[in-house]
């Protein structure tokens, strides 16, 4: 039997009134059942950043938030608008709360691990890149014992006599046994005797015995005014360029998630040391991987006026858990003669040897 005008209309009120509107109305009470978060906005809503941070969508964030709202919040989906607080999932605020460095300092590892690290070293505009395996063994306090291995130039063992004698030379300073500042940095040099007696009994002679010539005993007299002037402080360990970036001053306190260094570098292609004010920025967010970086931007403070000055650039990421460097990458230079000499770093964490 079909139904009249009036009692379809009459059906169709009926199941929008007793069957429809009671969803919406449950719907609506679950949108304001949900949690949320409230964070003071500081200057004009910025939609794309905020979005960005808290992984939503725009018209997600501006949705919920109208939901949530008093009348006088509400945000437009265009036009810029000021507002002291902004409504926000509880899901999403506590995802990004994880990824939030809450405190501006950061510790010395305490852990006693061996660390094993791949380091490249490329200068330019020589364009030679020197490789190679190094561990760091982390001891009782801020004592650390350092060990290299094999050296490759431009990826292949090194073949000539300047690069064998430098690298037969350099195994003498092996195990090397250092003492760390709270900050990370070198103070001293705890086995000096015990490589300076290796130097002495084993590789001088074994050396000299086997490389003869000028050009030998010139490199073998340097080797051995090093070796010598250990004696003296931690200050030799500055020519080379691993130990100034590796145990920079990262650790201690940040104000403000930031602070300011003067550090000083050895270009070898010049034979000088380089000074940069350096500015430290401790980053308030982890990585995806959940590393915390350090980014070391500087600028030569002693260069020659009216001459061009060298940069520093720098990233460092540490370990989330131990603090322990994980990776770093980045460049430094300076100016010579008008010409740019650069030095690219990159050190990074090996799991195991390759």
């Amino acid at each position: 039997m079909k139904r009249k005008p009036q009692e379809v209309l009459c059906f169709l009120r009926f199941f929008v009134g007793v069957i429809l509107f009671p969803i919406l109305v449950i719907h609506q009470e679950q949108i304001h059942k949900m949690e949320t978060i409230t964070i003071k906005i500081e200057n004009i809503v910025d939609i794309d950043a905020l979005s960005r941070e808290y992984d939503m969508a725009n018209e997600d964030l501006i949705s919920f938030h109208n939901q949530h709202c008093a009348l006088h919040e509400i945000l437009p989906e265009a036009l810029p608008k000021y507002i002291q607080y902004l409504y926000l999932p509880a899901d999403k605020y506590r995802n990004w709360e994880k990824k939030q460095v809450q405190i501006s300092r950061i510790d010395m590892p305490a852990t006693l691990d061996i660390l094993t690290y791949g380091v490249l070293i490329r200068q330019y505009p020589s364009d030679i890149q020197i490789n190679y395996l190094v561990d760091i063994q982390k001891k009782q306090e801020n004592e650390v014992s350092v060990k290299r291995h094999k050296l490759y130039v431009d990826e292949i063992e090194v073949e000539l006599m300047v690069e064998k004698i430098m690298e037969t030379a350099g195994e003498a300073l092996y195990p090397l046994r250092l003492s760390l500042g709270n900050e990370g940095k070198i103070e001293k040099i705890l086995n000096v005797k015990e490589i300076l007696s290796r130097w002495n009994k084993n590789y001088l002679p074994a050396l000299q015995a086997y490389y003869k010539g000028k050009t030998a005993e010139d490199i073998m007299e340097k080797l051995d005014r090093f070796y010598k002037n250990m004696g003296n402080g931690r200050e030799v360990l500055d020519y080379n360029i691993f130990y100034s970036i590796f145990f920079l001053p990262l650790y201690g306190s940040y104000p403000d998630y930031q602070k300011k260094e003067e550090l000083s570098f050895y270009f070898s292609a010049i034979d000088e040391m380089v000074s940069f004010d350096a500015f430290f920025s401790l980053q308030k967010t982890y990585t995806e991987q959940g590393k915390i970086v350090i980014q070391i931007r500087g600028e030569q403070n002693n260069a020659e006026v009216g001459l061009e000055k060298g940069c520093l650039d720098l990233i460092y990421k540490l370990d989330k858990e131990t603090n322990s460097i994980f990776s770093v990458e980045g460049n430094l230079s300076t100016f010579y003669n008008k010409e740019e000499c650069k030095v690219y770093i990159e050190i990074y964490h090996q799991k195991s040897y390759i």
